[in-house]
């Protein structure tokens, strides 16, 4: 399903008066008061007595009546009233939209009092059935949207009894997602604000509606949840990974995973050559991820190392005092400019077996490479952990040997719920733009060329300054942006993108732009204003990759195109020393399938 990058959130335009007050979620220990309790507390702790009392073969045929039966009446009332709650100064009707395709009504939307009314809502996915309810003043609080994960969730629209009354909404929780007004045209999911409200009940036009996310869903998943991982963690630490958050010619930063027995990490490393052995503490992370029923919680380390030498080989091991030590790696800094570099790039590499394979190939076939990167979409589910176990299982020991520095796709960002599984496994630079989650997007400098590596599932308008910022500043030769969501491509036009970002690449000379999202590969002429250029010293350059088999129910004409293939996969190659840049598009077999030199 495609998606457009977020728009920055617009303040409410209401009918009526509305006062918002923010009020954060208790974040309490458990305990049998139910108003200390939320909704990922009741969750968390029946996950952990299903653990208990279930084998796997039982957790997978669990339903919703018997999840009601299982749960204490504390936990039931939670569930029913913790979801969405708010406070209005008069009575109120609140309309709730739940899905038809959801099969199972959520078990306490009648109990509440609802009741199913004979209206309907549509977008141009779903048609959602109306459910009403009257409220006096006072708190509204509103339930779960099941235990299933229906991605379509519900949400809520409210106006007061009497319309000649002002009504004001305070103490919103969640506060984070906007309100809006109901109306056609008007969205509803701030993850997909292009799916619109097509067809509304003239007695629902103007009423406050209460914007979400699908990711929802997710918060009380129990009914098919429980997954498995394929690399269970251990004492031995395994899944390496190099990137830099710093200046690549004197930093380092090494990651690791080991299981939750682990209490301290350490980073042993030293000049090829050499016998002095420095050594460093890793800071530690604690990654859960509740449904992964065979590896629920893991450590995840991090050194950081600096002051090292620039244009050296070092050697390393990652363990700790007392435990146990993962096999001799190397890593490299940043050599003087007039040696040159080269560092590979992919598509959309969804942790696929065929990716991973073609990456070892790659890794032995260009040993010179400098770095690697990943135009998003580096998972199917960014915040199911057994994916990216998956990732690290099919890459081998690549990333133990060479940096990874990638960018974000959505579905490394999943569903509105942002992509904080992708940002604590990766370290990378902190120097995006303000108001946007740290790492996601970060500038990285490498000898002669600067590297915009942006998050395309944030707003365009809060990344727009920060990319003109460092365009205008850079003195490097060649510079390149990295997003996720193709400017050009025959299925979706990203008019946004292209307004805002793509003039600041023609302002300030962008050499090329890479992206993924369409599985198809692409090149394009030069472009400047959306107008083909005379050569690359005129124009930008756009790429789309796909590092897994594709497919095209379509194969459109685009007249900017020099060269497309409709399948993978494929990685790209590039070599940059001095003035001279040359580009390859290669199959897992190193056959060229494009290639391209520009000199300066």
């Amino acid at each position: 399903m495609l998606q457009k990058p977020l728009k920055t959130i617009q303040p409410a335009k209401l009918f009526y008066v509305l006062a918002l007050l923010s009020l954060a979620v208790p974040s309490c220990k458990p305990s049998q008061n139910s108003s200390s309790r939320s909704v990922k507390n009741v969750i968390d702790e029946v996950v952990t007595r299903f653990y208990n009392d279930f084998t796997p073969a039982q957790l997978d045929t669990i339903g919703q009546d018997f999840i009601v039966e299982y749960l204490s009446q504390e936990d039931r009332e939670v569930l029913s009233t913790g979801y969405q709650t708010f406070e209005v100064n008069v009575p109120v009707t609140v309309s709730l939209m739940r899905d038809k395709e959801q099969k199972v009504v959520p078990f306490w939307l009648e109990r509440a009092g609802f009741k199913r009314t004979e209206m309907v809502v549509t977008n141009e996915h779903s048609t959602y059935e109306v459910w009403q309810k009257d409220f006096d003043k006072g708190p509204v609080r509103l339930g779960i949207n099941g235990f299933d994960k229906h991605r379509p969730v519900y949400f809520i629209c409210i106006g007061p009894k009497d319309p000649s009354e002002r009504l004001e909404i305070s103490q919103v929780v969640p506060e984070k997602y906007s309100i809006e007004v109901m109306r056609k045209g008007a969205f509803t999911y701030h993850d997909w604000d292009s799916l619109i409200l097509e067809e509304v009940p003239p007695s629902l036009e103007g009423q406050m509606l209460f914007t979400t996310v699908r990711g929802r869903a997710r918060e009380a998943h129990l009914v098919g949840a429980f997954r498995n991982t394929v690399s269970v963690s251990s004492e031995m630490p395994d899944q390496l990974l190099q990137t830099w958050s710093g200046d690549p010619t004197t930093t380092m930063n090494i990651q690791w995973r080991t299981n939750d027995k682990v209490p301290a990490g350490m980073l042993r490393y030293w000049i090829e050559g050499q016998q002095d052995t420095l050594q460093t503490e890793a800071s530690l992370f604690k990654m859960e991820d509740r449904l992964l029923q065979n590896d629920r919680y893991v450590h995840r380390f991090t050194a950081k190392l600096k002051d090292l030498h620039p244009g050296k080989t070092y050697h390393y091991r990652a363990g700790s005092v007392n435990g146990k030590w993962s096999e001799v790696a190397t890593f490299s800094t940043e050599p003087d400019v007039e040696a040159g570099f080269s560092y590979v790039w992919f598509g959309d590499t969804h942790y696929s077996p065929v990716w991973g394979d073609m990456i070892q190939k790659v890794h032995k076939r260009h040993p010179e490479v400098a770095f690697y990167s990943i135009a998003g979409d580096l998972v199917s589910t960014g915040l199911h952990r057994n994916e990216w176990d998956e990732f690290w299982k099919n890459s081998g020991n690549v990333f133990q040997y060479k940096p990874l520095m990638p960018v974000p796709g959505n579905h490394d960002s999943q569903d509105g719920l942002g992509s904080w599984m992708y940002e604590e496994l990766f370290s990378l630079p902190e120097n995006g733009p303000v108001g946007v989650p740290k790492e996601v997007t970060y500038a990285l400098e490498y000898q002669n060329a600067l590297y915009l590596q942006i998050d395309g599932t944030q707003p365009v308008d809060e990344q727009t300054a920060w990319i003109e910022e460092k365009l205008k500043n850079s003195k490097a030769t060649w510079k390149f942006a990295m997003f996720h969501f193709p400017p050009y491509n025959f299925v979706e036009p990203y008019d946004e993108i292209r307004e805002k970002w793509c003039s600041l690449f023609d302002k300030y000379h962008v050499d090329m732009v890479m992206s993924g999202h369409m599985h198809y590969y692409l090149r394009t002429k030069p472009m400047f204003n959306n107008q083909v250029a005379a050569n690359p010293s005129q124009g930008t350059i756009y790429l789309m990759s796909i590092s897994i088999p594709g497919k095209q129910d379509e194969w459109l004409d685009e007249d900017y195109a020099v060269v497309r293939y409709p399948d993978g996969p494929l990685y790209q190659h590039m070599a940059i020393k001095g003035n001279t840049l040359t580009y390859r598009a290669m199959d897992p077999d190193g056959n060229v399938k494009d290639q391209l030199v520009i000199k300066k």
